[in-house]
């Protein structure tokens, strides 16, 4: 018997990642789906085995018998979905960005904690082994960092005639590729360095000022084809680069791209130190750069019996048994039902995984590199407000 009963909101490539990752899971049943029309939905019920498929995500979420909604719908939808469930008193976990603005973003998570409900956002890239054994190295160093430096790339964007609904502003707003996939390295150093990032200075770049949309779209990172359809104007960035300064004192920047050609899915981040360096490349996961000026450089693997403790639970396989972004995710997944049932057992836990909260300071940070490449200058996160 099912612990936990999902519904899926959603019926695209996060929908289906985040489907895949519960099955994995003990004790948790995704019952219920819905999708933008009841034909989407009951395709994907079937494809995926779920039994009950809906053209509403308002019937789903009105399931007496659900406990978790996954909100995977576009961006535009991430707030009205995610109100709902809090209202109806269903935990959520919801894609990022967690709402389209910070005035949004705040009303949620105002909204959850009154909820009294359990809430998450897909920040899913905290949930790797190395990524964890980087953070457990710097919070047990006497060495603070004074540098953090790296790139999110990818390449899916590169064509004039590439399209997607995420580059529609309309459906998933302001900023593209520094909300979209920037996102999730701005969450990510500062949950591995626990520095919040001060103030940013950026400059952004429109590559392709008009697109070819399709007259009839795909999936998002797929091929679009014979370019055929309507040259529409673009003002969302595909490049960009920002400054950093983090509360410690310490310095970082970092580059943006969805037109790199042939990096796929880049995330990289390297931290300096007095000390040592720390580099980690997501598409090469399973291993941990730490660099040297006194002795030999050095690669750690993943393997569970050379890692600290709190990372070695999050590599499910002996080394050499390489894992990589599904596991990450399905990390994030045990994180969060981990924190479910601590929670409906009274017993303590200490989550990992990226709060309603912390989606709201990453919208403070977006906001404020916006307002920043408008004005020319460095920004105060928080001062940037409307984007």
């Amino acid at each position: 018997m099912s612990e936990f009963k999902v519904g899926v909101v959603g019926t695209g490539f996060a929908a289906s990642s985040h489907t895949e990752a519960l099955r994995r899971l003990p004790g948790v049943e995704v019952t219920g789906v819905a999708g933008s029309s009841a034909d989407k939905a009951r395709s994907f019920a079937v494809a995926h085995g779920i039994a009950d498929g809906y053209g509403d995500w308002r019937e789903l979420i009105s399931q007496s018998s659900l406990d978790v909604i996954h909100n995977c719908t576009p961006n535009y939808l991430h707030a009205e979905v995610n109100a709902a469930a809090l209202e109806a008193g269903v935990n959520v976990v919801s894609e990022k960005p967690l709402a389209m603005n910070s005035d949004e973003t705040a009303s949620l998570m105002a909204a959850a904690s009154a909820a009294g409900v359990l809430s998450a956002v897909t920040f899913n890239y905290r949930h790797y082994p190395l990524v964890r054994q980087a953070k457990a190295m710097l919070d047990a160093s006497e060495r603070r960092h004074h540098f953090v430096h790296g790139s999110y790339l990818q390449d899916w964007l590169l064509y004039y005639s590439d399209w997607s609904w995420r580059l529609d502003p309309a459906a998933a707003g302001r900023s593209r590729a520094v909300a979209d996939i920037g996102s999730h390295w701005l969450d990510l150093v500062q949950y591995i360095t626990s520095d919040p990032i001060l103030e940013v200075c950026s400059d952004l770049h429109t590559v392709h000022e008009r697109r070819l949309r399709p007259h009839e779209t795909g999936p998002t990172f797929t091929a679009t084809g014979a370019p055929s359809g309507v040259a529409v104007e673009i003002d969302t960035e595909d490049i960009g680069s920002v400054l950093l300064h983090f509360v410690s004192g310490a310095r970082g920047v970092f580059s943006v791209s969805q037109v790199s050609p042939g990096r796929k899915n880049r995330l990289f981040f390297e931290i300096d130190t007095l000390a040592w360096a720390l580099a980690w490349d997501q598409e090469n996961p399973n291993s941990l750069w730490i660099g040297r000026r006194d002795g030999p450089n050095q690669q750690l693997m993943r393997d569970p019996s050379l890692l600290d403790a709190a990372a070695a639970k999050l590599a499910h396989f002996p080394a050499g048994h390489e894992e990589g972004w599904p596991d990450g995710l399905k990390n994030f997944c045990l994180d969060f039902y981990g924190a479910l049932r601590a929670q409906s057992n009274v017993e303590v836990y200490e989550p990992s995984f990226a709060t309603f909260g912390d989606a709201h300071d990453t919208m403070l940070i977006v906001e404020a590199i916006l307002a920043s490449h408008r004005s020319g200058r460095w920004v105060e996160v928080g001062k940037g407000k409307g984007g």
